[in-house]
């Protein structure tokens, strides 16, 4: 791939997203955790990382969120939490990013933020900050549902990356 083609598929992808962050540079320039977004047709792939299985999962509930959410001047009204049982990585990371979906289709109030704790027994908890909505701005289109056939976790030497597919 010439340069020129990697500086033009960069600047489509900024262009998209302003948060967006180059994965090829992310462990070199970013601290060892993080996420973007991806352009797809009709839909969204967001990318997290995290230097273990806890933090790549906030931070893909966190790219999940800040997909359709602005909580820059949100006001915290509860905090609500979401036990996720241990099974495998893909299931895990699945039914957490279902459940902030569920939370923005019923909830009267807004997530605008979470956190993922990981328990002793390898389960995690997802803990969502909810806000009054009249405090956090809508952006972009609510998330559908996450398409499981586009979920990866990856478990390698620098960490650990997920990839899924958001239908908008």
């Amino acid at each position: 791939m010439s340069g020129h083609v990697r500086r033009t598929m960069a600047a489509n992808r900024k262009a998209v997203n302003r948060k967006a962050v180059n994965l090829e540079t992310a462990n070199r320039e970013a601290p060892d955790r993080g996420h973007r977004v991806e352009a797809h047709t009709a839909d969204v792939i967001l990318h997290a990382w995290g230097p273990d299985f806890a933090r790549c999962c906030e931070e893909a509930a966190m790219a999940l969120l800040e997909l359709c959410v602005d909580g820059a001047r949100a006001v915290l009204v509860k905090q609500i939490g979401h036990p996720v049982p241990v099974g495998p990585a893909d299931s895990m990371l699945l039914d957490l990013l279902d459940e902030i979906i569920f939370v923005l289709d019923t909830e009267a109030d807004v997530p605008f933020r979470a956190t993922v704790q990981p328990r002793p027994d390898g389960s995690i908890l997802l803990l969502l900050d909810l806000a009054d909505r009249p405090t956090v701005e809508a952006i972009g289109s609510a998330p559908k549902a996450v398409s499981r056939s586009e979920l990866t976790v990856d478990d390698g030497p620098e960490g650990v990356r997920c990839s899924f597919l958001i239908d908008v």
